[in-house]
């Protein structure tokens, strides 16, 4: 457990690092653009991110489970077929959205003039998926310092080229795409050079089969993440306007704080959960780590619950004021990820990976319908609503179906009683405007409640005495 909670650490100060880009850039964006071409940004953005994981096909998940199954020249057999997989097919999908970028922002902005910013933008793709690859493989080799200064490149030189192609020449929305190509380039060729010895040029048809066979059949589950955090804007675009997307976009990046805790928890728990697979008392482990998990979690959703409001107006101008009732409930949306993984170790354990889909498919189904329902007649309330519902059932159909294949003894009735504050804070928010005293005094309650849990569940797990 020592090793699960120094790599949480370690992940959690990069990933801090880099949500303090965010938190940094976002003053500027917010001053140099107004809501429109906020809400133009993020769109491209969006179009990026739903486009890159068909260059990826899951393929990092085959890496991440067989890593410690394999050794010396036939680990380096896995590393290399993935990469070329992934390169092939990333180089590929990036060309054909590159042809096709006018065409695209055409449908999207009923206009072809912001073509340029989606060709910039789809550059990235290729070295996005290379970066992540590279990331992924320096966790697992435990290179946490190696982890971190690519991480530091990747922000400082954001930051400086932010500076120079948005602040110093001028550059506009197509500014922010250069200033994130030059700094996605930078931090690949460093990935890239520490783990040049991890490679070898030789194909393996048998190791190329077994990856596909572990990771496509999660593929259709990732298509549903991605629709679940993405469909949103294409309801909003349709439904409200690219002013309503970038208010929606600034609640998001607040709200993505959670992820500090979200992307260190994933980054240390992958490694960390097939470790435990050949541990005989692996489900008395993952019982007690989840109360520990959804503790911390949620009191997160609390805190930045209960002060978005000096959030937003410490980092953006009036135009945004209004994201500030919506930061909670994201926050929620996004903790509930953590939840998921946490609970879903049926169908990896038992290679049982279909199910990643079934419950994902499920799940959009659910997504879409209710931003149907819920967008037109809560606006962007009905947006968040939405998202909040779509994980909340997520989180119990994977509980459910994880459980049937897996049984692992969760006590339910604690980890209800720690979601009830962050579920009904993040939505009362969005009604009622409490006053700071107000709110200072809920959130001194909170993290007594949640910290008397903690500790208590936390002093009974180092009871346990395993040894992890």
């Amino acid at each position: 457990m020592k090793e699960f909670f120094k790599a949480f650490l370690s992940f959690g100060l990069a990933t801090s690092l880099q949500k303090l880009l965010g938190f940094v850039i976002l003053p500027i964006y917010t001053n140099y653009f107004d809501t429109e071409e906020y809400g133009i940004i993020d769109m491209t953005s969006t179009i990026i991110t739903v486009v890159a994981i068909f260059g990826l096909l899951q393929l990092e998940t085959s890496l991440q489970r067989y890593y410690y199954e394999y050794s010396g020249i036939k680990r380096k057999l896995l590393i290399s077929n993935i990469y070329m997989w992934i390169g092939g097919i990333s180089v590929l999908i990036a060309t054909l959205l590159f042809v096709f970028a006018p065409i695209i922002s055409l449908k999207l902005f009923e206009t072809a003039k912001y073509g340029y910013l989606i060709r910039i933008a789809s550059i990235q793709l290729p070295l996005n998926n290379i970066n992540m690859l590279g990331l992924v493989l320096l966790r697992f080799e435990k290179e946490n310092l190696k982890f971190l200064k690519v991480i530091v490149v990747n922000v400082s030189s954001s930051l400086l080229f932010v500076y120079i192609f948005v602040i110093y020449l001028k550059l506009g929305l197509a500014g922010v795409f250069y200033a994130q190509l030059g700094a996605i380039f930078l931090s690949t060729s460093l990935v890239t050079f520490y783990i040049r010895k991890s490679f070898i040029l030789r194909k393996s048809k048998l190791i190329a089969k077994k990856s596909f066979k572990y990771a496509l059949p999660q593929f259709p589950a990732r298509i549903g993440s991605m629709v679940l955090g993405q469909a949103n804007r294409f309801f909003m675009l349709g439904y409200l306007s690219l002013s309503a997307i970038g208010i929606y976009s600034v609640s998001m990046k607040l709200a993505s704080s959670i992820q500090l805790v979200n992307t260190a928890f994933i980054l240390a728990w992958a490694p960390f959960m097939h470790a435990q697979f050949k541990n005989k008392n692996n489900k008395t482990v993952f019982a007690n780590v989840l109360p520990l998990v959804a503790g911390t979690t949620f009191l997160f959703v609390c805190l930045i619950t209960l002060f978005s409001k000096e959030m937003i107006q410490l980092l953006a101008n009036e135009d945004f004021y209004e994201s500030s009732k919506y930061v909670g409930g994201l926050a929620l949306f996004f903790s509930l990820y953590i939840i998921k993984e946490t609970v879903d170790i049926g169908p990896k354990i038992r290679e049982k990976t279909k199910y990643l889909s079934i419950t994902f498919f499920l799940s959009v189904i659910v997504n879409v319908l209710a931003l149907y329902f819920l967008i037109q007649n809560f606006e962007l309330k009905g947006v968040v609503f939405a998202m909040i519902i779509t994980n909340l059932f997520l989180v119990i159909i994977s509980w459910l179906v994880s459980n049937r294949l897996y049984h692992i003894p969760y006590n339910i009735l604690l980890f209800v009683f720690l979601l009830i504050p962050a579920l009904v804070l993040s939505i009362s928010v969005m009604f009622i405007e409490l006053t700071l005293t107000i709110r200072i005094l809920i959130s001194l309650l909170c993290t007594g409640l949640y910290l008397i849990v903690l500790i208590t569940k936390y002093k009974k797990f180092k009871q346990l005495n395993f040894k992890l």
